[in-house]
């Protein structure tokens, strides 16, 4: 089970929610229903620079609230 917390929004879009999972922060983007599809790291002071690499973020739910998430 990955560790995360839910640490604000990104600094241009307050849409797009940020995760920190596992010591790593992600924006979350592209919603299908089902998984985040356009998502990347925030690096950089306060977390402000997009990676160049995109992952999919799928949250695991345990009795209806997210226990994790899965990325790939």
């Amino acid at each position: 089970m990955t560790n995360f917390k839910n640490v604000g929004n990104w600094w241009n879009d307050k849409g797009i929610e940020l995760v920190e999972i596992d010591g790593e922060t992600f924006a979350l983007n592209g919603w299908n229903g089902e998984t985040y599809l356009k998502c990347w790291k925030c690096l950089g002071e306060d977390l402000m620079d997009a990676s160049e690499e995109e992952y999919q973020i799928t949250p695991i739910y345990e009795d209806e609230e997210i226990a994790s998430y899965e990325v790939r």
